[in-house]
């Protein structure tokens, strides 16, 4: 039996570290994705003599509670109380007639068992799927009630055992907060478990049980977009070419800037300032760089609004253009679109509030997925500042 649950957890902790290795999930605390579950439904206990009885004689209620957490979309544990009678049945020839009947032993259990989702182990992660299969590998101790002048037997006395479990959950979603889940779990009980040692080696409990669970964490397990290293080196060097040719229009407009001021003709003062605006329309030192699917600014990201920020403070007569865009190859151009117009409103939003520049020199503009500024997917995920003069 040892040699048995030993194999079924090595399996099960081989599973879910194989599946660690293929995805990544954001962080979790401590106290996200904790569940309630109660279940109630019915036993079937196939011990000695079992077989001759009729399917009814031998059923008996079941209930369980349990607590639990899932550690990632794969991976969870429960801690579970439960039990209330095994029924058995016994015969023997008492003076050439034939005697049988049945017999209740109370008992209570308590299990830890580990839970593997095999939907999710298999298929795409989507929190909002309908219908998912859990596999349950665990193990209970049991405690048995003593019996008193049960017939042919006489006294059962108190019993405690170590039982080994395997089973299947069928979860279905009724909102982010409730599933409904049909369990069916085999337990494996020592042989003296019901006060009769004979036979085979091992009795057994068949419980099938309806119940509900509770989640405490609404919404599920959040995916992390994963950058490819390579592709981020680019898009860096991207943005270092874009400050060098920001660098030299910089240098370009204070000279026009000084060859400006040593005219005071107006006509040509009118001339140089147009011309100024025509150096100016540029893209303004780096771009914003958003996960997918997000209008949410990473942290990692402030330096480069910090940059836009700083340069309209030092240069009062330019406005900015926050262009905001997304890759064509994921969404559709409906939801790229508005997510374009969400980072934009992100960026200028920022702009704004944290650096004080005024609504009246933020122009927002998005481009959905119409227009891509890279040959790489991740690098159209952006937002880019370009400065125009007033």
């Amino acid at each position: 039996m040892k040699k048995l649950t030993l194999i079924i957890a090595a399996a099960f902790l081989i599973v879910i570290s194989g599946y660690a290795q293929k995805k990544a999930y954001e962080p979790t605390k401590f106290w996200d994705h904790w569940f309630f579950q109660a279940q109630v439904g019915a036993s079937y206990t196939l011990s000695e003599y079992y077989s001759k009885a009729s399917f009814g004689d031998i059923i008996t209620p079941h209930v369980a509670l349990s607590v639990g957490k899932y550690f990632s979309p794969v991976a969870g544990a429960r801690l579970q109380v439960g039990g209330w009678e095994s029924k058995n049945y016994y015969e023997y020839t008492l003076s050439q007639q034939e005697k049988n009947g049945t017999y209740k032993v109370k008992y209570i259990q308590t299990n830890v068992d580990g839970l593997l989702n095999i939907t999710n182990l298999f298929m795409p992660y989507y929190p909002d799927r309908v219908f998912n299969l859990v596999g349950i590998v665990g193990i209970g101790y049991a405690h048995g009630f003593s019996v008193s002048n049960v017939e042919k037997i006489g006294e059962i006395e108190n019993t405690n055992s170590v039982v080994p479990r395997i089973g299947l959950q069928g979860d279905f979603r009724i909102s982010d907060a409730v599933d409904l889940n049909l369990e069916v779990i085999g337990n494996l009980y020592p042989d003296n478990f019901n006060g009769v040692k004979e036979g085979v080696k091992y009795d057994g409990v068949l419980n099938a049980l309806v119940g509900i669970t509770y989640n405490f964490t609404h919404g599920g397990f959040k995916t992390v977009d994963i950058i490819d290293p390579a592709a981020l080196n680019a898009l860096n060097a991207k943005v270092n070419e874009q400050k060098s040719l920001l660098a030299n229009k910089d240098g370009e407009i204070g000279r026009l800037k000084d060859e400006l001021s040593r005219k005071p003709e107006p006509k040509i003062v009118i001339e140089k300032t147009k011309e100024i605006k025509e150096q100016t329309d540029v893209l303004m030192n780096a771009v914003v760089v958003f996960r997918l699917g997000s209008a949410e600014l990473e942290q990692n990201q402030d330096i480069n609004v910090y940059n836009a920020a700083r340069y309209l403070k030092d240069n009062p007569r330019v406005n900015v253009i926050v262009t905001g865009y997304a890759d064509k190859n994921t969404g559709t151009p409906a939801i790229n679109q508005k997510l374009s117009e969400q980072r934009a409103q992100a960026v200028a939003k920022i702009l704004i509030d944290k650096y004080g520049i005024s609504s009246s020199r933020i122009t927002t503009k998005a481009s959905g997925d119409k227009e891509q500024l890279f040959p790489t997917d991740q690098w159209n995920r952006v937002v880019v500042f370009t400065a125009v003069t007033k």
